[in-house]
């Protein structure tokens, strides 16, 4: 693969809809949105974008937008319906058939093995707070590499680690809504960590002609100040968003400062085990995947409890997202930033700060950015087309930074927009669109590419000689 990848990207339960067919098991998020009253928007993913029966016709308008690689994940519940137990044919034939159209449309397939939709008997017995949940995920993704791995170069083993435990233990909107359980967040962090090393260890072993990485949600951390107590706080909130993952993956283990600081903070670490550090170290990625939306930008504790704050009511709602952990740090607002309907910051250069400072701790190492984009409120016109410009201008800047950092040197060489065509946006629903393509969720899920889609063509054709 010398060439640039240009592509765009979805996951399994946010776009698959096909809930209940093929013999797919049931998952947390399906138990969460049928029944959880944490479910305030009121909507599921049984049949969401439909890509279970649509996958050829969504995949051949990715070829002809231009784009050369599609990046989408595999549903765990998909392969083995229980997580542990048989393997389910009609899965390894979907997925076949979905790799098989890449290639026949020449799309490079990036897979992901875990996408935050875990089945839900392992969901019962504890999710990844419980460590028999790293002996299953090896065992499925082994099964993955058998059926799949001759034609996919391109391997993530856990979706944003860091941000799927925050929202699932810190926040409490993701299933198990847990809120500002640390202890849970440091648990289940650490075995997505040691399941992924895992499963690059086995991967390695297959000597297979791809490679494997990670995906991770980074954010790059910045500061109004550059006294003593905002650095320290600086340095604390960049091993709370990035380094627990990006020094483990791509160095061998956790920073120790990270222990330390864990341990006074009452962080019961019983679950860390000697016997696991050659695991990590032998289970050291060949790249980050980097899903870049925005910065961490903080500034020193000051006074009162830990709080979260987190929108997911978008415009019927004003709360900025941030965080206060004492003794620790908490979330700076600069007004002259403008921030999107769900309230995170919106700044491009985020984009280029985080790739220096990934190139500045581990030098050389391969990248993609793997999500990239904006979630908005869409009206399209009468024949179903959206104009959306703003979309289109944000993108731009992001991108605009990304080929900045690799003309100074940074090893990217991908990038995927997010996301291919609007999808269920977990709990923010299908009012949050982010597609190239407009989904019409009311006749007959018709696909209509957007404004966005013939620019970023224009935009893949103009950057094939600079990739």
């Amino acid at each position: 693969m010398n060439k640039f990848l240009w592509g765009s990207a979805t996951a399994s339960y946010q776009c698959e809809g096909g809930w209940n067919e093929g013999n797919r098991g049931e998952t947390q998020w399906d138990n969460f949105s049928h029944h959880s009253a944490l479910n305030i928007n009121h909507v599921n993913g049984d049949v969401a974008s439909d890509f279970y029966h649509k996958y050829e016709e969504d995949i051949k308008l990715l070829a002809d937008g231009g784009q050369n690689t599609f990046r989408f994940s595999i549903a765990w519940s998909r392969i083995i319906p229980d997580g542990v137990g048989e393997i389910n044919p009609a899965g390894i034939e979907f997925y076949n058939k979905v790799i098989d159209t890449c290639l026949k449309y020449h799309l490079v397939p990036n897979v992901t093995l875990f996408h935050y939709d875990l089945p839900k008997p392992i969901y019962d017995i504890g999710g990844w707070e419980n460590r028999k949940t790293i002996t299953y995920f090896v065992r499925y993704a082994q099964i993955c590499f058998k059926y799949f791995g001759d034609r996919v170069p391109l391997w993530s083993t856990i979706n944003e680690p860091n941000y799927y435990s925050y929202c699932s233990y810190i926040v409490g909107n993701y299933p198990p809504n847990k809120k500002l359980d640390f202890n849970a967040f440091c648990k289940s962090g650490y075995h997505l960590l040691l399941a992924s090393a895992r499963v690059v260890r086995e991967y390695k072993k297959l000597n297979l002609p791809g490679r494997i990485g990670i995906v991770i949600d980074t954010s790059n951390v910045q500061t109004k100040r550059s006294d003593d107590l905002s650095m320290k706080a600086a340095r604390k909130a960049d091993l709370f968003y990035n380094k627990w993952v990006t020094d483990t993956v791509c160095k061998g283990y956790f920073p120790q400062q990270l222990f330390t600081l864990t341990k006074d903070s009452g962080i019961d670490l019983s679950f860390v085990k000697k016997a696991d550090k050659p695991i990590f170290m032998s289970g050291i990625v060949d790249f980050l995947g980097l899903n870049i939306y925005s910065r961490a930008f903080i500034k020193p504790y000051t006074e009162g409890k830990t709080e979260v704050f987190m929108n997911n009511k978008g415009k019927n709602s004003k709360v900025k997202e941030g965080i206060k952990i004492k003794d620790w740090f908490e979330t700076d607002y600069d007004p002259d930033i403008p921030r999107t309907k769900w309230g995170s910051e919106l700044y491009p250069k985020c984009m280029y700060d985080e790739l220096m400072d990934i190139k500045k701790n581990y030098g050389n190492i391969l990248i993609y950015i793997t999500e990239n984009g904006i979630g908005e409120y869409e009206t399209a016109d009468k024949t179903g087309y959206v104009v959306d410009d703003e979309r289109i201008e944000i993108m731009k800047k992001y991108i605009c930074y990304m080929l900045k950092a690799k003309k100074e040197g940074v090893n990217v060489q991908g990038y995927y927009a997010w996301s291919t065509m609007d999808l269920y946006s977990w709990v923010n629903g299908y009012e949050k669109r982010y597609g190239l393509i407009r989904v019409d969720f009311d006749h007959d899920l018709k696909r209509i590419p957007k404004k966005s889609y013939f620019w970023y063509k224009n935009l893949i054709l103009q950057n094939t000689e600079e990739g």
